[in-house]
């Protein structure tokens, strides 16, 4: 009976603990679920509450608008001087003041203006001079000492155009948007800081606010600058007495300054369902938890008998004691109804009888097994079973002060096996076995960790000097070529060498930093050593963070195009637009193209990002043409792996082809060095590229070799100067000389230019000066997104 109380009480609290976790998922899970959902209900909140705003404002400067015009005919001013309307207007002031719930009034052209109440002229200018030009009514929300809503209309006085300007107080327009949303709404005085010594929402100044009396208590509530920054940014819930408030700002563009509102929402009854839902789905889960647990009790009564004879048979089988153990367990018996616990209680039986045979074979194997671990079979080296140990060793050893790993990984050994065969790379390791086997001593061990990889640790070295003396002498050990199947074979090694004090060993780490600076050496040329600093393992970081997220990624949108207009040097007009493609990781951040293409180039993942750039690429170029602007090209850059591969080219013409895109439509970029290091293999790319109908450009012209023989080989459209060559264009003479003699060059073969980094006007006036027939730069505009793109054509593209 002990036995089964364990048992159960063993089931019982194992049930429990499953269902508190249960529980505290399930309300975690709830909690988070309802926090989202009450974001999601908070910013629709506050969506309708600015479109009802922006709208009602609309509506009431557009009655406005109706108000000034029906003043103007009202009075019959039409035949009138403007001197006599002015007259007019002084005497019915008062009456029209009240009967149209104005505040101030002008009467104006730009030479002359008669004025009525507190008129905030300056403010008002713009939005008469706008009236004036377009000849039609306009209105605007004005914010000086206070925030009025202002209209302004053109209205004849003999043939002449003046203006009549309506200003009157937003007050009534607050008031009765509180009575349409059902929020308490305060107006900002426009010209008042806030009183930073306040720590409460009463900080902020208001001249109009709705409700005071209602929401005093919550506006005095005492605040973190963290709590106010937040209710500035996205808005803030707080608790006052009974009640849950949601307060946020909301700004409205306007004349002057901006026109800044404080919303008070009472969420109340919004708290009090969500906090009753939870209640409802705890009781819910723990009634379901509760028969589950009951049930699970119920059948958890097993055969306790059986199960102690097979705990006191596992004792004898732990002790070795198998005879006994079959005794316990009694003969194998054929039962009319077997389940698993007899089942289990043969396979014990034939379990005592492997165990038997496994332990005499384990024996007769284990000293054969104990050199295959720790002697390589090939060349007589330490195992990295033997390095791991040694390691452990050394950091528990008192007497060890350091430790340096030498990894050595061969350069060429590949080809060996290719071309001679599998036993001659044996050979081949054998000897390098031998030779590296030269350098041990008391302090000194070698090691081959598997396929070409061999490490060196060297134990309590004197000096950095030493370290470096070895690293030349492994080096040196390869200077003499390999006799192999009478081949003379030359090879050498890369290495990486990590430090670390003995106490202080972590075999893993040490090992794997003496591989990133292994790599390191392999990276700047090979046949070399290179001692691992914190820098290289940033780098191999970032790395592989590029590497192992780029195509989740690219799925969850981090990736994006953005575009950067090029306009024609003497109209300014928008002629052609770069894509470019930006990463936004959430982690790293921005990281920087030249970063991430380096690291893809590596991989099959540089075709993946091009087909998407071309997908979207062409899914621009078909919103240019919905729009009008057929002849606005695209500038697409390649990298150099896109040269060797004529998929790229194929894929965009593909996609081209299906939208009815012309190729000429997009111009392909290559840079200068990228042209001059793959000569041959770029002129024929460029040859084909151009035969199917696609622009070429030479990109970052002069930041490279700046060797110009090339320029007549190739078959391209445009030279794209780099921002280098024109940096300081408008004050550098001597940059003005270089970049003048370049275009005259390029024009002579009726190429066209394009100048690259114009940031203001003086760089700009100089380029065109100078020949440049397109200008790119952030004087222009930086690099934007679609959306900021579609505005920028609208106000650029007919310039």
């Amino acid at each position: 009976m002990i036995q089964i109380r364990g048992l159960l009480f063993k089931t019982l609290l194992l049930v429990i603990v499953v269902a508190i976790l249960s529980l505290a998922a399930s309300y975690g899970f709830v909690t988070a679920q309802q926090s989202i959902r009450f974001e999601e209900k908070m910013s629709s909140i506050k969506q309708s509450h600015l479109q009802a705003t922006q709208l009602l404002f609309k509506q009431q400067l557009k009655e406005q608008v109706s108000k000034a015009q029906e003043l103007f005919a009202l009075g019959g001013l039409a035949n009138r001087t403007p001197q006599e309307a002015a007259a007019y207007f002084e005497d019915v002031w008062p009456r029209v003041r009240l009967s149209f719930a104005l505040s101030s009034m002008s009467i104006s052209n730009d030479k002359q203006a008669f004025e009525f109440g507190d008129f905030p002229k300056e403010k008002t200018n713009s939005l008469r001079l706008d009236m004036l030009t377009d000849a039609r009514p306009t209105s605007a929300i004005i914010c000086h000492q206070v925030c009025e809503l202002a209209s302004s209309v053109p209205v004849p006085f003999w043939q002449d155009k003046w203006s009549l300007t309506l200003l009157s107080d937003i007050a009534p327009s607050i008031e009765f948007l509180y009575q349409i949303v059902g929020s308490d709404i305060g107006v900002l005085a426009p010209l008042e800081a806030p009183l930073t010594e306040q720590h409460n929402l009463k900080r902020y100044i208001t001249e109009i606010m709705t409700g005071l009396e209602r929401i005093d208590g919550v506006l005095n509530l005492q605040l973190t600058l963290d709590k106010i920054k937040q209710a500035e940014t996205k808005g803030i819930v707080l608790s006052f007495g009974k009640q849950e408030f949601f307060i946020w700002f909301e700004t409205i563009s306007s004349a002057g300054s901006e026109l800044k509102l404080i919303f008070v929402r009472d969420i109340t009854s919004l708290v009090a369902d969500q906090n009753q839902q939870k209640e409802q789905l705890i009781i819910i889960f723990m009634t379901v938890t509760l028969g589950i647990l009951l049930t699970l009790i119920t059948f958890s009564i097993i055969p306790i008998s059986q199960i102690n004879k097979l705990r006191r048979a596992i004792k004898l089988i732990a002790n070795k004691e198998y005879n006994t153990a079959r005794f316990r367990l009694g003969q194998a018996r054929k039962r009319k109804f077997n389940d698993e616990l007899h089942d289990l209680e043969d396979e014990f039986r034939n379990a005592i009888d492997m165990l038997e045979l496994y332990e005499h074979e384990l024996d007769v194997s284990q000293k054969r097994l104990l050199r295959q671990a720790t002697i390589d079979g090939v060349t007589g080296l330490f195992t990295r079973n033997v390095l791991v140990d040694d390691l452990l060793y050394i950091r528990n050893k008192n007497a060890s002060f350091n430790v340096a790993i030498f990894f050595l990984d061969l350069d060429g050994f590949k080809p060996v096996n290719d071309n001679l065969g599998h036993e001659a790379g044996d050979i081949m390791l054998k000897k390098i076995g031998y030779r590296l086997k030269g350098v041990a001593n008391k302090f000194i061990k070698v090691y081959r960790i598997g396929g070409d990889e061999f490490v060196i640790c060297y134990n309590d070295y004197s000096s950095q000097e030493a370290l470096l003396q070895m690293a030349e002498s492994i080096v040196q050990l390869f200077a003499a070529p390999f006799h192999v199947y009478e081949t003379n074979i030359a090879i050498s090694a890369s290495i990486g060498i990590a430090l670390q004090e003995a106490q202080a060993i972590d075999a893993d780490q040490l090992l794997r930093y003496a591989d990133i600076a292994m790599y390191q050496a392999k990276q700047e040329g090979k046949n070399r050593y290179k001692f691992f600093d914190e820098s290289m393992r940033a780098r191999t970081q970032l790395k592989f963070t590029i590497k192992n997220d780029f195509l989740s990624s690219l799925a969850d949108g981090q990736l994006f195009l953005v575009y950067q207009p090029i306009v024609d040097s003497r109209t300014r007009k928008v002629v052609k637009i770069e894509a470019l493609c930006r990463w936004k990781h959430p982690e790293l951040g921005f990281i920087p193209p030249p970063t991430f293409i380096d690291v893809l180039e590596e991989s099959e993942n540089m075709n993946i990002l091009f087909d998407w750039i071309v997908s979207k690429v062409v899914e621009e170029a078909v919103y240019l043409n919905s729009i009008g602007m057929q002849d606005i090209v695209i500038s697409v850059n390649l990298s150099p792996s896109q040269l060797g591969d004529d998929r790229a080219v194929e894929s965009l013409k593909d996609q081209l082809d299906k939208n009815k895109i012309s190729p000429n439509r997009i111009e392909l970029e290559i840079t200068e060095t990228t042209l001059i290091t793959n000569f041959k293999q770029a002129k024929a790319w460029t040859e084909m590229a151009a035969s199917i109908g696609f622009r070429v450009a030479i990109d970052d012209f002069g930041a490279g070799y700046s060797s110009l023989s090339y320029l007549a080989a190739f078959n391209y459209n445009t030279v794209k100067f780099d921002r280098s060559l024109l940096d300081k264009i408008d004050v550098d003479s001597r940059q003005q000389r270089i970049v003048g003699s370049l275009t005259q060059m390029i024009h002579s073969l009726s190429v066209p230019i394009v100048a690259e980094g114009a940031e203001t006007e003086e760089q700009f006036e100089q380029l065109r000066k100078l020949g440049c027939d397109f200008i790119q730069g952030y004087l222009i505009s930086k690099p934007i997104t679609h959306e900021e793109l579609a505005i920028f054509l609208q106000k650029h593209t007919q310039v």
